[in-house]
């Protein structure tokens, strides 16, 4: 089935969303995946919630999403559960009733096949990452930005994922410094975009901006015509300053701490 063909709709995102989780989080050294019809569990079993996923859609039986936030709360592993509007409220009141905590609404964006040029700040270079020094630098980067342990970083995001199909890291770099990265994975002609973050002591410095406008158009000039990605409240304006709207709006609860909000 080619979904790159297909509008992004809310049914659309969500499966290109269970693709785009398990190979982010494919090549963690303690990677693990349960799935059941409208439920998708990717865990790197990292003591992080933003780095162990759960989404929820359409179709999910009430009782095998009990099962599964029961399977990581009984592990005390802390962890994100992203419902889709077509999962229904009784989800979120499955995740009050176990524990967990309302996070954040989660729009789903998109961005359709229009030409983008780079901008932003000039003096940031932006290269496609690979080896083991580029995986240290972009684990310096999410560690800052999103204050996660960067032993936990390297280990659910190692320099396997770097070399891996249907996925690149990029990492932005200012006089040779590490200050962003992004990650990109691939469906067809359409492109997720995932882990975006810049250095937290150098944010509001138009690097944001340079990073994603210019892998934007380098995937474009590979063939990517459609863009997505999951927007926290701190990226929206820029997302939208980059011609990304809104399809739908996830709600993610929480067991333990998140960045995301």
């Amino acid at each position: 089935m080619n979904t790159a063909s297909k509008p992004l709709s809310e049914s659309v995102l969500r499966r290109l969303t269970n693709v785009a989780i398990t190979t982010f989080l494919g090549e963690a050294a303690s990677y693990e995946a349960a799935a059941r019809p409208g439920l998708q569990l990717a865990l790197s079993n990292e003591a992080v919630a933003d780095l162990n996923l759960l989404v929820v859609g359409a179709d999910a039986d009430h009782g095998h999403f009990r099962a599964m936030l029961n399977s990581c709360l009984d592990r005390q592993l802390p962890f994100l559960a992203v419902i889709f509007p077509s999962a229904g409220k009784a989800f979120d009141d499955i995740a009050a009733d176990l524990g967990l905590t309302y996070a954040v609404d989660f729009p789903f964006m998109v961005r359709d096949d229009v030409p983008l040029e780079p901008s932003g700040n000039p003096d940031v270079e932006v290269v496609c990452a690979s080896g083991e020094e580029d995986a240290d630098a972009s684990a310096d980067v999410l560690a800052s930005a999103y204050s996660m342990p960067k032993d936990s970083v390297l280990r659910a995001l190692p320099v396997s994922l770097f070399d891996s199909t249907g996925v690149d890291v990029y990492v932005a770099r200012t006089n040779g410094e590490p200050v962003g990265s992004i990650t990109l994975t691939y469906h067809g002609d359409t492109c997720g975009i995932w882990a975006m973050g810049t250095d937290a002591s150098r944010q509001r410095g138009g690097i944001g901006l340079r990073l994603l406008s210019t892998v934007i158009a380098q995937a474009r000039k590979n063939g990517i015509r459609r863009f997505f990605l999951g927007a926290t409240p701190a990226g929206c304006r820029l997302y939208e300053k980059l011609g990304f709207e809104t399809v739908c709006t996830t709600r993610v609860w929480v067991s333990g701490e998140t960045h995301q909000a």
